[in-house]
């Protein structure tokens, strides 16, 4: 039987982990370079970081084999209510003069940019350790 992919609890802690590894690099870069951007990729990357806490709060709270229609309720109002925060959130954020989209879309993008590195690694890392009874 050759290697198995399996993502759990450590996949999402170096998700973590990476997100704000990249977060600190990122704004000292920016920090040095262009100032200005900073607060807009700190924000961005804080709703982005928020984003993928909450998912990953409902998703181990919530949604598990057998559960009542209450709980899809539930999960649905949850969704609502976040998005219509952050809809809110991100209107009052466009409406600021000194606030840098280039910036707040490279935030938000992070995690996402965390994850696929993370998942290009578990490829490289199974496909490099091949079962040795594999022609």
């Amino acid at each position: 039987m050759g290697p198995v992919l399996e993502i759990g609890d450590r996949f999402i802690r170096h998700v973590y982990i990476l997100t704000i590894c990249l977060t600190v690099v990122i704004s000292a870069v920016l920090l040095g370079f262009k100032r200005a951007a900073l607060p807009s990729f700190l924000i961005g990357s804080a709703i982005s970081l928020s984003l993928f806490w909450s998912i990953e709060f409902v998703v181990r709270r919530l949604v598990r084999p057998g559960k009542t229609k209450r709980t899809k309720s539930l999960l649905g109002f949850i969704a609502i209510g976040k998005y219509t925060v952050l809809a809110g959130l991100l209107y009052l954020l466009f409406k600021m003069e000194w606030m840098n989209i280039y910036a707040f879309a490279g935030g938000i993008a992070l995690v996402q940019g965390a994850i696929i590195i993370k998942a290009i690694g578990l490829m490289v890392t199974i496909l490099s350790n091949k079962d040795p009874n594999q022609s």
